[in-house]
């Protein structure tokens, strides 16, 4: 017992990020296999995670309205100029004083509301443990650090915990679920074990566990190598460069390992580019913007993957433009629009691909924002609204939609709202769809325990 004891301690202090990926040796990575192995059952068949990042602080309380009622006046009076008008009403198994309606831009996911295939989750955000409004007027509250730190606050909702503040490490939640799920990422027996874990918006620590990291692609290929791509000598210059790094003999450690690192990359990009280049154009059609060729390109990795044998997959993607401290009223409606075309082509490609009941797609935003204006605009808040889509998800409102007016129970002052659903538990949703054993969330959610009646959206 005090064995397997020592174990899960030490699993639980790697995955919490107390301990970097540099001190590990190979005797702790195994220590860590064998805990894994004793706690965590590998499901079959396929699943994919497709996380959407609205950079920039989504205002989602722009992303509905109130349908009639005080509720609508008390919700133009506060939004002001911001208010927006024709909203399109969704029905739910909540009580919503006024009712409630998406913005017309939203038309495309407000559809998939309607059959059942859209999670609206309301009011969340990051919160350490439940509090009230008064604890934190008081300022008796336990809370987030930086809370309204674009930096700090992605950080946050990507790693999905905060572990003693300002020890968090740098893990992300997908990739320490990956790592405990597959003790064994980069499992050499797959021919592309590099699929699992791929970004198309860079590096991101969502991603980045303890065993395993992002693997960067682009929206419209795969990179290969570019020293001198832009060279008018490229095609002389590059076969010396890659025959000296495949045939020199390096005695130097590093630089042995870079010469691997550096061909294998190459060797993933051309084998990768290989096999887009061999899949059918899809039918679907996705908007001609940078998210839309996010997540076509997402809807074929997804193909290759499940091709492959791969039996979990996740992929990273994001949009910018989310700030709207100014010029709210003409950029917001914009990018909501954007957002909810490409969701809903992308779910339209999942059905074309026979995966919709495979993947979940959801959204992820540093913080919501004020329910006030400052006159052109809104200011950085905290709780809000994201979305769960896939084939899997059972469409509802979860948590509480509060009234989107100053003075709402939740309003902690200034239009700021205080989220009712923390991150960890919308996250734990996720994971348990995904895969990870349910006595296993609290440690891959540390903050989870502290929380009742965490939402189902499967």
């Amino acid at each position: 017992m005090e064995s397997l004891n020592t174990r899960r301690s030490f699993l639980k202090k790697s995955l919490y990020g107390s301990l970097g990926l540099s001190a590990f040796t190979s005797t702790q990575f195994a220590l860590v296999n064998s805990a894994l192995a004793q706690q965590i059952v590998t499901p079959g068949g396929y699943k994919a995670l497709v996380c959407i990042f609205l950079y920039g602080g989504n205002d989602s309380f722009n992303m509905f309205t109130p349908m009639e009622g005080q509720a609508l006046v008390d919700y133009k009076n506060t939004r002001q100029s911001l208010a927006r008008e024709n909203a399109i009403e969704i029905t739910s198994q909540q009580q919503i004083e006024g009712g409630i309606g998406f913005v017309p831009e939203m038309a495309s996911l407000k559809n998939l509301y309607d059959q059942g295939k859209l999670a609206i989750q309301a009011n969340v955000g990051s919160l350490l443990q439940p509090t009230t409004v008064t604890e934190i007027k008081n300022k008796q509250a336990l809370l987030p650090n930086q809370l309204y730190s674009h930096s700090s606050q992605q950080h946050t909702w990507q790693r999905g915990a905060e572990l003693n503040q300002n020890q968090t490490g740098h893990t992300g939640w997908a990739g320490r679920m990956f790592d405990l799920m597959q003790p064994n990422p980069r499992d050499a027996t797959q021919q592309f074990p590099y699929m699992q874990n791929m970004s198309l918006n860079g590096h991101n620590i969502w991603q980045s566990g303890l065993m395993t990291s992002p693997y960067s692609v682009c929206a419209t290929d795969v990179e290969t190598m570019n020293i001198y791509k832009f060279h008018h000598l490229a095609s002389i210059r590059k076969p010396i460069v890659e025959n000296y790094v495949n045939n020199t003999v390096h005695e130097h450690l590093l630089a042995k390992e870079y010469s691997k690192i550096l061909m294998g990359a190459e060797k993933n990009a051309r084998e990768l580019n290989t096999q887009l280049a061999q899949q059918p154009i899809l039918n679907t059609l996705f908007p001609e913007n940078s998210l839309g060729d996010q997540l076509q390109q997402v809807a074929q990795l997804m193909r290759i993957g499940k091709q492959q044998g791969l039996g979990r997959q996740v992929f990273f993607v994001g949009m910018g433009g989310f700030d709207t401290h100014s010029n709210q009223s003409s950029q917001h409606p914009k990018l909501l629009a954007t957002l909810s075309d490409a969701m809903a082509s992308f779910y339209n490609a999942t059905i074309e691909l026979s995966m919709e009941h495979e993947v979940t797609s959801f959204t992820m935003s540093d913080f919501g924002r004020t329910l006030t204006s400052n006159g052109d605009g809104t200011d950085h808040g905290w709780g809000g609204h994201q979305f769960i889509l896939g084939g899997a998800v059972q469409g509802e409102i979860y948590g509480n939609m509060p009234r989107h007016t100053v003075g709402a129970e939740e309003d902690i002052g200034s239009g700021h709202m205080m989220p009712t659903t923390a991150t960890e538990q919308m996250f734990a949703s996720l994971a348990s769809w995904y895969g990870v054993n349910h006595n296993m969330l609290n440690t891959l959610f540390p903050n989870l325990h502290n929380f009742d009646n965490n939402p189902n959206y499967f």
